[in-house]
């Protein structure tokens, strides 16, 4: 087992020494780890005769390399992870664990070791022991033709020829392990930690010298939300809203385009400012220079359900669709609509929109089956029910909405608005049936990704 992993280790250590040079990241340890691969290699070929030396030698370097490769100290963590590979840290984890195991096995084996001496001691101390001759071809220890282990081959006797070997080669070891401990323990010059600290100050001495541009990364939905509420807090909400936002207010009259407009309803419906925000719950995902997230705030006194579509320009977020909502429970909205006096939003104003996502759009919400097809099934999609039910997981919603007894179809025309090449948001009033006819308002958002697909979805009651 030992010789095995030597192999592997040698293998690979001469594989990243290319790596470690283009990196300048020091080839100390990788040269290391090449001289301790070569003596696990001798070490674990003559372990089969029970010498003690190179037991230990094999114990000491399994234990170092078991150490060095978790740390990415060697050269098997620089190359699996300088390669992306994607499995690299379960390679390098399994790899150490085998280390530990050989070497367990090495000190296992300490009492065969020290019983194969005894006996060859006893052997050669009987007065009638004749040294068998040596075979004219010689073979590798467990390689080749079978055959007897003799005394001689475990303990010398006569001149030590090999003994200033045997000393260069245990300082050789033991210098390689010191190397690989260390590097190991002070963190290395691996490329798994310092290329990219010397990849990024050259592309900073790239950016400093004006030769490339390298625009800051965009900040996260989480960000994004973050500086929503506070918005929302201190009624500094321009900037967050795209000039042709859409908006579904908490009122059935309440439909407004244009970022001057959707920010007047708001304001109408959450009151004046300073307010106090807190997220009762919150859902986010994004794809690209699309995202979406839902929430349930709690601003001021009041509760609202909220999901909005984002898109990503310039390296900012704006909001380009967004439903506010109360929630209603279904009590309280099937008594109203048994008594006829539950609301029905005003009508979304038809264009005759013959585009991809609006003829999608009106397929989507004809029927449930088509619905239910519509559906994304990225684990990231989520729906919010009039009463706030939350559902989140494509799967999930789909088999919910393809098991619920009811039937979905268009109550007007639809609204629908682009985010870059592959994003889209869509508005409908949908007419859903089933002991009784409720209209909900409904905002969607939509990715293409082998057609348009919905990730998220805001069903509520007008008031």
């Amino acid at each position: 087992m030992t010789q095995v992993l030597g192999v592997i280790c040698l293998v690979l250590s001469f594989a990243s020494l290319p790596v470690a040079h283009d990196l300048k990241t020091g080839t100390s340890g990788v040269i290391a780890s090449i001289f301790a691969s070569l003596a696990a290699i001798v070490c674990g070929t003559l372990i089969w005769r029970g010498r003690l030396i190179p037991l230990a030698l094999a114990m000491g370097l399994n234990v170092g390399f078991g150490i060095g490769l978790p740390r990415a100290g060697s050269a098997i963590g620089s190359t699996l992870h300088f390669a992306d590979i994607a499995a690299a840290d379960t390679i390098v984890l399994i790899a150490a664990i085998a280390m530990f195991i050989a070497a367990t096995l090495c000190i296992v084996a300490v009492p065969s070791a020290l019983k194969q001496r005894a006996w060859a001691r006893g052997e050669l101390a009987k007065p009638d022991y004749v040294e068998p001759p040596r075979p004219s071809v010689r073979t590798l220890p467990g390689v080749g033709p079978a055959k007897k282990l003799v005394p001689t081959q475990v303990i010398h006797v006569g001149a030590r020829r090999g003994q200033p070997a045997i000393i260069i080669g245990v300082a050789v070891t033991l210098i390689a392990l010191g190397i690989i401990v260390i590097t190991a323990t002070l963190g290395g010059s691996s490329p798994v930690d310092e290329p990219i600290v010397g990849a990024d100050a050259r592309v900073d001495m790239l950016i400093d010298a004006g030769s490339i541009d390298a625009p800051p990364a965009p900040p996260s939905i989480d960000d994004f939300i973050s500086a929503f509420h506070a918005a929302l807090s201190d009624d500094k909400l321009d900037a967050l809203f795209d000039p042709k936002v859409f908006s579904f207010g908490v009122e059935s009259h309440d439909i407004a385009e244009g970022r001057d407009a959707v920010l007047a309803q708001l304001r109408d419906d959450i009151g004046p400012a300073p307010r106090e925000v807190s997220a009762k719950f919150s859902s986010s995902a994004s794809d690209g220079d699309v995202g979406w997230f839902a929430e349930e705030l709690r601003v001021g006194d009041n509760t609202f359900v909220v999901t909005a579509a984002l898109g990503l320009a310039g390296n900012v977020w704006t909001i380009h669709a967004v439903h506010w909502a109360k929630t209603m429970p279904n009590s309280e909205a099937y008594k109203l609509a048994r008594e006829g006096n539950l609301a029905t939003p005003d009508a979304i104003p038809d264009t005759h929109d013959e585009s991809e996502l609006a003829k999608t759009m009106r397929e989507a919400f004809a029927n449930k089956p088509s619905f239910v097809d519509a559906r994304s099934l990225r684990p990231d999609a989520f729906n919010f029910g009039s009463a706030g039910e939350r559902l989140r997981g494509g799967e999930a919603i789909k088999k919910i909405f393809g098991r619920i007894k009811a039937t979905i179809h268009l109550h007007d025309a639809v609204k629908v608005g682009m985010i870059g090449a592959r994003g889209g948001w869509g508005a409908a009033n949908v007419d859903y049936t089933d002991s009784e006819t409720q209209t909900f308002r409904v905002l969607a958002v939509w990715i293409k990704d082998a057609g348009w697909r919905i990730v998220q979805t805001q069903w509520s009651n007008p008031r």
